[in-house]
């Protein structure tokens, strides 16, 4: 049941010796757009007994829960329970225990949400009002469902179902929120024909136009549909569902309805959810952009960790691994503050009552203070002719002072702007010298070590007569792999020590590869040319080496496997973007037969890493050309 129904109800049947004057005044107040705050203080104004304030107490939660303002829900929702407890009034207290669940499991705090359910359940046990008794075991399904505690959530269920079907004046609505509660928990316990068994007894009760009235049941069937990857019915029923939203949402555009928004939320979700299982991935982004936009505006938890995980999903297949990580940590971490052991613990017992003591206390403190500074005002207000004779002397005082207080400023103001200047300069000193002191480290230490390594291998090889081949390659694989280590070593100090690569820095590096290439590889041919207007360009020193390793790696396994006479590395402009095109006129390969190996994953990463574009196109017997696109961002010398 929508909060904005049971307001209207209790406004309007249920308040007892609620005067119509205040009355009438309420509902401007809960159903205005703009005008809600004025019609609250008039109404405020209008309350002369404990009835009116609690009903004042009641619409003000109302409100701020539909405006997902949810702490003032929470505190006006529990000033109205203190009165409404012992007022009689019973339909307005349940309804608060409503307001309250729902805020409650909006936020993810299931524990505090079943709580307030069982209030209302027991309250209406005790009452033996068969209504609500139904309406909170519905509640608590869907509570148990949103803590993904199936079992509990089904046996919730159908408790209120069975109650509703013995009633022969039942409302269809009802029945529709229970057949939805038991189903939704059929449906993520992974049994799809229950819960699409569920979900369609609905159209007994719903049928032509009055299933405008139910776009989440579309949407759950098509939810059910698309886990037993039934992609074309699942979009068909997900289609239809949204329809029926955008119609309301055209019709009731100018009522605050969060409902709207978890509905919407769901939609696109499932959506982009199908089109990502498709690889339709330009309109599953598209999708999923719309799915989070609506989840947002719900400030529903559980909307926003279904959001997650599904465009996790989307954005490795995407392989935006980035993007998918970032994802996959909100949904971890929503799922961590929902399904923490304490929490856990607090289910099994919701018996004790939950106290808030301390937020009451303090909103006392703040009422008492605000008493405080109106008496200390109404004392100022005695003396006022007195000190306005001493405020005129003080305002000649205060200029003069300004003026001289202006002048100290401008001069703090230069003194501030110097000692950070100098402090900035500092600071960049001190990580220069951090930087240079761990490339000494690692050059004097690691270095070293690693030539040790080369030397005592080739003493051993050279000391002893090694007729065993495989342990003479062992020794001169290892003595290889320590040497390519240094270089390596040699490359990384090199970066490190510079806090910023210029292209010409990158070419040298380069160009000095490529000699060492030639000798180890003296029947290839290389060549190498870089357009002189890169030259005045430079990089970070992590995105110079990502550029510097890539170029290297590709060098590399032409060296290795293709088998090739000649070697290309053309570096040039192109409009905004650097482009970097090598080539060689090996064996090649075919792409889509060949599982491409880290090598070619790892020069990926590193140029989206810089935000570049890495490409490779490659033949059988035609050579393999590799592309990469860097943005033109560097900055002048």
């Amino acid at each position: 049941m929508k909060k904005s129904t049971l307001v209207l109800l209790i406004l309007f049947n249920c308040f007892y010796s609620f005067s119509q004057e205040l009355k009438d005044v309420l509902f401007k107040a809960y159903s205005s757009k703009d005008s809600s705050n004025y019609y609250f203080n008039l109404a405020k104004s209008k309350i002369k007994s404990k009835d009116d304030q609690a009903q004042f107490y009641f619409c003000k939660n109302a409100r701020f829960a539909d405006l997902n303002q949810y702490d003032s829900a929470v505190f006006y929702g529990q000033k109205a329970i203190k009165i409404l407890e012992n007022k009689g009034d019973l339909n307005s207290l349940m309804t608060v225990y409503s307001n309250l669940n729902n805020v409650y499991n909006n936020q993810g705090k299931y524990d505090k949400a079943i709580e307030y359910s069982l209030k209302g359940l027991k309250k209406a046990e005790k009452e033996k009002k068969d209504g609500w008794i139904s309406y909170f075991n519905t509640q608590l399904s869907r509570d148990y469902h949103d803590y993904e505690s199936y079992e509990k959530g089904i046996y919730f269920g159908k408790k209120a179902l069975k109650m509703l079907l013995q009633k022969k004046d039942a409302d269809a609505g009802a029945i529709w929120q229970t057949l939805n509660a038991i189903a939704i928990n059929y449906d993520d316990w992974n049994k799809p024909d229950s819960a699409l068994f569920y979900h369609k007894k609905v159209f007994h009760y719903f049928k032509g136009k009055d299933t405008l009235n139910i776009p989440s049941t579309y949407n759950n069937i098509g939810n059910t549909l698309l886990k037993q990857k039934k992609y074309k019915e699942a979009k068909h029923w997900l289609k239809i569902g949204l329809k029926i939203s955008e119609m309301k949402s055209d019709a009731s555009k100018n009522i605050l309805n969060t409902r709207f928004f978890y509905e919407r939320a769901t939609l696109f979700t499932n959506l982009a959810t199908i089109e990502s299982e498709l690889n339709n991935f330009s309109e599953a982004e598209k999708l999923f952009v719309k799915a989070h936009d609506f989840a947002s505006k719900s400030k529903s938890a559980e909307k926003l960790r279904d959001l997650y995980a599904q465009r996790a999903k989307f954005f490795t297949k995407a392989k935006k691994y980035k993007h998918a990580t970032e994802d996959h940590e909100k949904y971890i971490k929503l799922r961590d503050s929902v399904f923490d052991a304490k929490r856990a613990k607090t289910f099994a017992e919701l018996e004790a009552k939950y106290q808030n003591e301390k937020k009451e206390k303090e909103l006392l403190q703040v009422k008492s203070k605000v008493v405080e500074r109106e008496n200390l005002i109404k004392k100022k207000n005695t003396q006022f002719i007195i000190l306005s004779l001493i405020v005129v002397g003080l305002l000649i005082i205060s200029y003069l002072i300004y003026r001289q207080q202006k002048l100290k400023n401008k001069q703090q103001k230069q003194e501030f702007e110097l000692k950070s200047a100098i402090a900035k300069i500092e600071t960049q000193n001190k990580l220069q010298e951090q930087r240079l002191q761990i490339s000494r480290d690692l050059h004097d230490n690691i270095g070293s070590q690693l030539t040790f390594i080369i030397s005592s291998v080739d003493n051993i090889k050279y000391a002893f007569d090694i007729t065993n081949s495989k342990l003479d390659n062992k020794l001169s694989g290892i003595s290889d792999f320590a040497k390519s280590t240094i270089i390596e070593l040699r490359d990384t100090i090199w970066a490190m020590n510079k806090s910023e690569i210029t292209f010409e820095d990158l070419q040298i590096r380069i160009h000095n590869f490529i000699e060492k290439a030639k000798i180890a590889k003296t029947d290839i041919s290389f060549n190498f040319t870089v357009d002189s207007q890169l030259k005045e360009c430079k990089f970070s020193s992590v995105e110079g080496m990502n550029i510097y390793r890539t170029i290297q790696e590709a060098i590399n396994n032409s060296m290795k496997y293709a088998n090739s006479k000649t070697i290309s590395i053309d570096i040039k402009p192109n409009q905004d973007d650097i482009e970097i095109l090598i080539n060689d006129d090996g064996k090649g390969f075919n792409i889509d037969e060949v599982s491409l190996g880290n090598g070619i994953v790892n020069m990926k990463k590193r140029i989206s890493d810089v935000n570049g574009f890495f490409d490779i196109q490659s033949n059988e017997n035609k050579g393999t050309k590799i592309k990469i696109t860097i943005p033109k961002k560097c900055k002048k010398v």
